[in-house]
């Protein structure tokens, strides 16, 4: 039988779920405001291109913080800043005032906050669970991602965004508020000490962080296989609500349903994480959701039928939460903890440096051969992606070795 997790990481994982059910509102809802101002997939793009720009700018400035810093207070402040952006939009949207520029705004201000509660929540773990609960742990963060962020949130957004386009911005100033609150709250109990304290200068500190991820074979091919898969697949979000529109020629309203599909999948695959890893090992599993991402992503190009998208949406969620848990673990057990902020932070520079040139690319790409040939084109690069991380990532523990991971 598993042993419980503990009070303060449900605390910190209702506050974090919270989170992500105000990412969600946000991830459904700006894309179809965009949608209302223009329909050229290079300027809708752009919206999903700033608000990845800040681990450019500030993502190994956030791992160095999550190491310096106590971690459950990042959380929470950058949550407090992300709050008030939203409600300062929610109000221009609601007097008419939203215009391009100003989402634009919105998602590079939401992106700069991002990526210092993204390391500060991954690497705050080790602190709330034993290294033998990390995969439940994961699972159960994962599985909230999935049912908030991609399910509940997307969908809730797009419906409302129809019948009150203020209201979920409103809805996600007010989430962010509300996980500011519980995630401050248990910092004031127990805030936690910084995970360094070193006298090394902040440039000395990324250094180390990163050569630790350059010379670990395993943890660079992933980061650098997770930044072609974030290549893709952000462009394939970030034009996904024109395939929606023009290509499967849905309403509105149904591009929550879209998401809600691949949360769908997502969570079953958070579920099914665990045995997986016992089935196949974490070599195994890492490579089939490559391929799966690879897959799909030709299968909604070649076949743009609503049956056929739906599918290939779970697919791709399901793979998408077991690599999330399997990596994270991976990652949270082989790096020390002193380490874990600045690591974490190099791995996802590494990943996210590819998502706002992959939403710019795959706009410019489909504007010039369409949105069809866009996506099968991506998924041919995740094929080539696949096979040339089957060697080096053959130090990954297989079926036979692989790290057990306890039960639900």
């Amino acid at each position: 039988m598993a042993q419980p997790l503990g009070r303060r990481f449900w605390a910190v994982w209702l506050g974090s779920s919270v989170s992500y059910l105000a990412e969600g509102l946000l991830f459904g809802a700006l894309p179809l405001l965009a949608a209302t101002l223009t329909r050229d997939p290079r300027l809708i793009s752009i919206t999903d291109a700033l608000g990845q720009a800040g681990w450019l700018l500030l993502g190994l400035a956030s791992g160095v913080a999550a190491d310096r810093l106590p971690r459950l207070p990042l959380m929470w402040a950058s949550n407090a800043v992300r709050a008030v952006a939203a409600g300062v939009f929610a109000a221009l949207v609601w007097a008419g005032w939203a215009e391009l520029p100003t989402i634009y705004v919105l998602g590079f201000v939401l992106g700069l906050a991002a990526p210092f509660f993204d390391n500060a929540s991954s690497s705050v773990l080790p602190e709330l669970v034993d290294p033998e609960q990390f995969g439940r742990a994961n699972s159960l963060t994962q599985m909230s991602l999935a049912l908030a962020g991609n399910l509940i949130g997307p969908m809730v957004g797009t419906l409302v965004f129809v019948l009150a386009p203020a209201a979920p911005f409103g809805f996600a100033a007010l989430a962010f508020a509300t996980g500011t609150l519980i995630t401050a709250w248990v910092s004031r109990r127990a805030p936690g000490r910084p995970a360094h304290t070193g006298e090394q200068s902040n440039l000395e500190l990324l250094r180390e962080g990163f050569s630790y991820l350059i010379h670990h074979r395993v943890l660079r091919t992933l980061a650098a296989s997770v930044g072609v898969v974030n290549f893709v697949t952000s462009g394939v979000i970030a034009v996904l609500v024109l395939y929606v529109l023009e290509l499967l020629r849905l309403p509105e309203s149904a591009y929550g349903l879209v998401m809600g599909a691949f949360a769908v999948g997502a969570i079953a695959g958070a579920l099914a994480s665990v045995p997986l890893v016992r089935w196949w090992g974490e070599r195994a599993t890492v490579l089939a959701s490559i391929t799966a991402f690879a897959v799909s992503s030709i299968v909604l190009g070649a076949v743009p039928q609503v049956i056929v998208s739906f599918a290939a949406f779970i697919f791709t969620g399901f793979f998408s939460m077991a690599w999330n848990v399997i990596v994270n673990s991976y990652r949270q057990r082989v790096v020390p903890s002193e380490l874990l902020g600045r690591v974490t932070a190099v791995y996802r520079m590494m990943a996210f440096i590819a998502m706002p040139l992959g939403a710019s690319g795959i706009g410019l790409l489909s504007h010039a051969v369409g949105l069809q040939a866009s996506y099968v084109i991506g998924g041919v690069l995740l094929l080539v992606t696949a096979a040339l991380a089957v060697r080096p990532l053959a130090e990954m523990p297989g079926r036979s070795r692989a790290a057990p991971l306890p039960a639900d």
